[in-house]
Parts: structure tokens; sequence; C-alpha cells
């Protein structure tokens, strides 16, 4: 409920606390728990001010279970006609699984004392989160250092993330640096800058993921890295997804890209709905993911592409990849991936309804995920004719 006293944070959580929904709860500085676990009841709202965050530091976890009919809401203290991306900094969770950062460990962006992640607890638990929204959260405080809508650092594991959306966030919408965990049920919608960025070593899998750009902002749908100053580093960050639908910004979006690949990560993408980009469909940089990709590192099977710019290699000068564009369309094809209309209910900003018609091309072709999967026999966040989880406890107003 967004009624209700209103309750302000003002210091730091030490140990453990319950946030109950009988009472708005108002972030007044950069909050970070330790040392326990912070419990957000179903239904309550957390209200950011200017500045504000959430960190659950690496010796605390969060336990913000929602449900369907009560999701949890974290959103700007502004009037709803007056939010605005980045009117406070959204939620930070620090884990100690590894990163493949010399060393091992980080500091996270985006503070100006910065916190450490990082570690060698592979199953590190950062917490459970379910039926969440994250609404109007991102900001920098200095070029480069930007908090996101959600941002894992080097989660682990046991951390559970299910039914969360990301709202209208500057910077990314969900960052995730080193660690490695299952998501599910994942809705990014309007972010600024990439709606979904993996790095330093991510491992992880998400299926059922909806994506929608803003027709007026947004960067790369996927933007997937291994390591900024080591090419090579391991763990290789090596996202996987299967089932997503991604709708990108149209014509309207100056910079829209697809998916793109960089710094010799590893990737997967495969029973997916993936168009809609103003820009390159999949972009790819550095001759080391190309490596990756002709060794078999990169799999790109059974999605179904539409209505955008085509496939791209970076060719700037410097530039040391020795694939064409051409090569890199053979490439997509030699998956089995198809350009064909998705038939999508409605991929209406601000009022989507990504349910397949009948006689989508998603009814066919999907492939084998593997193990990390729950296998499907269409392609796509929505089953054609079967629920739409995407509606209800989500908010897609703008």
């Amino acid at each position: 409920a967004d009624s209700g006293p209103t309750m302000g944070i003002s210091a730091d959580i030490e140990g453990d606390m319950m946030l109950t929904c009988d009472t708005v709860w108002v972030l007044e500085d950069i909050i970070f728990v330790r040392g326990g676990t912070l419990t957000v009841e179903a239904g309550t709202t957390i209200k950011g001010t200017e500045g504000s965050a959430l960190v659950i530091d690496q010796s605390a976890s969060i336990v913000a279970e929602g449900r369907a009919d009560a999701p949890i809401v974290m959103t700007s203290i502004q009037a709803e006609d007056a939010r605005g991306r980045g009117d406070w900094g959204g939620l930070v969770l620090l884990g100690s699984a590894p990163t493949n950062l010399q060393g091992g460990s980080g500091q996270a962006e985006g503070f100006s004392n910065p916190p450490a992640y990082g570690g060698d607890d592979a199953a590190h638990n950062c917490g459970s989160l379910s039926y969440l929204r994250v609404e109007w959260a991102g900001f920098a405080i200095a070029e480069g250092s930007e908090l996101n809508g959600i941002t894992f650092y080097a989660c682990g594991t046991d951390t559970s993330v299910s039914y969360v959306q990301v709202h209208m966030g500057a910077d990314d919408g969900i960052e995730m640096f080193g660690g490695g965990f299952a998501a599910d049920h994942i809705v990014v919608t309007g972010a600024e800058d990439d709606s979904i960025d993996c790095d330093q070593g991510f491992q992880g899998s998400l299926q059922y993921v909806f994506v929608h750009q803003d027709p007026a902002i947004g960067d790369n749908a996927f933007e997937w890295s291994n390591q900024g100053t080591d090419f090579s580093a391991t763990p290789v960050t090596s996202p996987s997804i299967a089932n997503a639908t991604i709708v990108g910004s149209g014509s309207g979006g100056d910079k829209s890209k697809g998916l793109t690949i960089k710094e010799g990560t590893e990737a997967t993408m495969v029973n997916s709905v993936f168009g809609n980009f103003t820009n390159e469909l999949v972009f790819m940089q550095n001759l080391e993911t190309q490596r990756v990709a002709e060794s078999g590192g990169i799999v790109l099977e059974g999605n179904v592409f539409f209505a955008s710019g085509a496939p791209g290699v970076d060719d700037a000068d410097g530039s040391d990849i020795t694939w064409t564009a051409d090569a890199l369309q053979g490439f997509l094809e030699e998956g089995g991936n198809v350009d064909a209309d998705p038939m999508l209910a409605s991929a209406q900003w601000g009022n989507p309804d990504i349910a397949p018609m009948s006689g989508s091309p998603v009814e066919l072709g999907a492939v084998d995920p593997g193990p990390d999967f729950e296998p499907t026999d269409y392609v796509g966040a929505v089953e054609p004719g079967g629920e739409n989880w995407t509606l209800g406890w989500t908010n897609f107003s703008f």
C-alpha cells in the first residue's frame, strides 16, 4: 500500500530488521544493512529520497518476498506525476562470490566511499527477491560511476531472484558484476542505458525475461563483457538466457542495440524473441570475442529476430576483429535463428501485451535449452495461449 504512516530510515541497519506493509518506509540517505537479514513484508512500499539507496552488505542479506497481488515496491518519494529516472539510487547487493578482477575483489561503483565485493564463496546468498518492483532509480555520482536499478555484486548461487521488475531506471536496469545465480521472470522496462549488463565473470542464467526499451532512449538490451583490462580473465563472463522477449526502441532510439558482446565474453541466448532495434541486432567487439564464438562459447540458437538493423562488428580504427558483418550474419543463420514477425499482441510502450497471437512463429522452432533451463515448446517469454505472467504485478506507466 502506498498509504499509511511514514517512517524515515536515516541510519544504517545493524542486525535483523523487518519492514512491515502497514508503514511507508523512506530512505533518507544511502542506507547500509550489515550483520543480519532485512526482511520486507509483501505489499510494503519503500520510497527513496534524492541521493538515497539501499545497500545489502556482504555480511547481510535481504528477504523481500512479495506476492502477485501484493508486490513490494521500491520507488521515488516524488509525487506520482513528478517522478523521474535517477530520483534515488536503487538496490545494491554485495556478495562474496568469485569475480575475475585481479585479486578477486573490487569496489562498488557509485559510492564516494565504495564498499568491497567479491571473494571465494560461490554459493554466497545475497538474499531472496520475488514480486519486487524497483522504479525511478539509478544516479551517477561521477562520470562512469553509476548506481543502477538493481546491482548484483558477486552474488552467489544461493541467491534467489524471481518475478522482479526494474522500471524507468537511469543507467542500467540490472547489472551483475561477477558471481552467478539463476533468475526467472525478470522485467526491465525503460532503462536509460543497458537493460541487462553482465561482466566481471557473471555466470548465471535467466529464464522468462521481458525487456522493453523506451522509444526515445536506451542503449543495449544486453551488454555482456568479460573484463575491461584483461579480456582473458577467468572466470569468464558467461550469461545464459532462455525464453526472453526483447522489444527495442524502434525508429526513435538513436543508440538502441540488441546484444553487444565484447572483451572475450561467452554468451548463450536461446528460444528468445529479439528485435525492434534501431541499430545492430547483434554487435561483436574484440578478436577475443570472435575466438570464443569460433570455439563454441557463444550460442545463439532457436531465436526469432525481427525489425532490426543488421548484425555488425566493431570495425573502428584499432579494432582487431577479423569477422565481417556478413560473417556474423552467417554465424546467426547457422544457429537456426529466423527473421519473422513474432505477432505479439501489443508492443505499445507503456501498455505492452507480449503474449503471441495464434499462428505466431514462436509456436515452432524451440531448441533444447540445456540443463540450466526448463524446456519449452515455444520461443519467447510468454507461452502462446498461456497466462501472461508479465501483467498484474508490474508497472508500465511513465
